[in-house]
């Protein structure tokens, strides 16, 4: 490589490195302030085909199509969050708000009895311990209930932090939803007014990427459909394994479960084999433990190869883009960068951008 390649090379890595840190940061910092209105331009994208389905079908005016497509969407969704929402918000507050007297009336004597089995045989082997011992297991019991009784506290003055935040998330959402409206009425508006600013040649790479858009979403939704029944699967035959009723029921919900990325299978499983353990059932609280690392291992293995294979990337860059993108964006970006990676890499393939080779 002769001298003045080497200087392009190292002006072209500066260059599109710092556009890309740039861009990385201003979507970061950013990306609250947008988040809303990013939000509702993928909700109105995702309903066009079936707004424009109601326009035609039912021959009213595309903005009353839209109103009500709109509408219907967000009131099923709030329907659903809010059956989900109550459930696992009073199943939370419920659990740390009787977790002290479970302690005392269950846990705690339960621990006691095994610690002083603990002791009896200490005390066969060496007697001269005995008051070592019982001092040892007063201090630990003590200290384990102010632990339990700690964490009840803590986690509920965080429950009762997270209310506050509720009025914001509100606002939030009411600006999402009128935005919402506002670009599903005038889509087509918003869209040609974009178009306008663009060339022939932009205007053409904007379709393509949204052609490649949907395909991805397409393939998306196909990735982690199977995703979801396999995770399912495994946690069934788990369960019906270690001999628990309702099996597939209880896999069911756990599974519904996985998609949350804040509760995840981890939420339901990892209290279920700890209480376990803790009431003295051994062998089902290491056996959910374990089948929640299965569960684990086997999700994180499949999950980039699935999703790259059905969106057309290599693991190793579906991992990236998931990585990078919910570090940066949270769960719109775990979805969204390989979406975007998805389509750069076809504008690149088909010669309307060139970005590597």
């Amino acid at each position: 490589m002769g001298l003045e390649n080497k200087k392009k090379f190292l002006t072209n890595f500066c260059y599109y490195g710092i556009l890309l840190a740039g861009g990385a940061l201003a979507l970061k910092f950013g990306w609250e302030y947008l988040t809303p209105f990013v939000i509702a331009f993928i909700v109105s994208f995702c309903l066009k085909p079936v707004v424009n389905r109601v326009n035609i079908y039912f021959k009213i005016k595309r903005s009353v199509s839209a109103i009500v497509c709109v509408a219907a969407f967000y009131l099923l969704t709030g329907v659903v969050i809010s059956l989900i929402g109550v459930q696992v918000i009073l199943f939370i507050r419920n659990m740390f708000f009787v977790l002290p007297d479970y302690y005392n009336n269950e846990i705690a004597p339960l621990v006691s009895d095994w610690l002083h089995r603990i002791q009896r045989f200490v005390v066969t082997i060496d007697p001269e311990v005995t008051a070592t011992v019982e001092e040892y297991i007063i201090s630990l019991l003590d200290n384990l209930g102010q632990w339990v009784s700690s964490l009840s506290v803590t986690m509920l003055s965080k429950f009762s932090a997270s209310i506050v935040a509720v009025p914001g998330l509100f606002i939030k959402t009411l600006i999402t939803i009128i935005a919402t409206f506002f670009i599903s009425v005038d889509y087509y508006e918003i869209t040609f007014f974009i178009a306008r600013q663009l060339n022939t040649k932009q205007i053409s790479l904007l379709y393509d990427a949204e052609t490649y858009a949907k395909t991805a979403l397409v393939q998306y939704i196909k990735s982690y459909s199977l995703i979801l029944f396999i995770t399912f699967a495994e946690i069934a035959a788990g369960l019906w394994l270690l001999g628990v009723k309702r099996a597939v029921l209880i896999a069911m919900l756990i599974a519904v479960f996985d998609i949350l990325p804040a509760v995840g299978t981890g939420g339901i499983i990892i209290p279920w084999g700890i209480i376990s353990i803790a009431l003295g059932d051994v062998f089902m609280g290491i056996g959910l433990l374990a089948l929640y690392l299965i569960v684990t291992v086997v999700r994180n293995t499949l999950e980039p190869k699935i999703v790259g294979e059905q969106v057309g990337l290599h693991p190793v860059a579906t991992l990236m883009a998931m990585f990078l993108g919910s570090k940066i964006m949270g769960i719109i970006g775990l979805f969204g960068f390989p979406i975007a990676l998805v389509i750069l890499t076809k504008l690149n393939d088909s010669g309307k951008i060139k970005l590597f080779k």
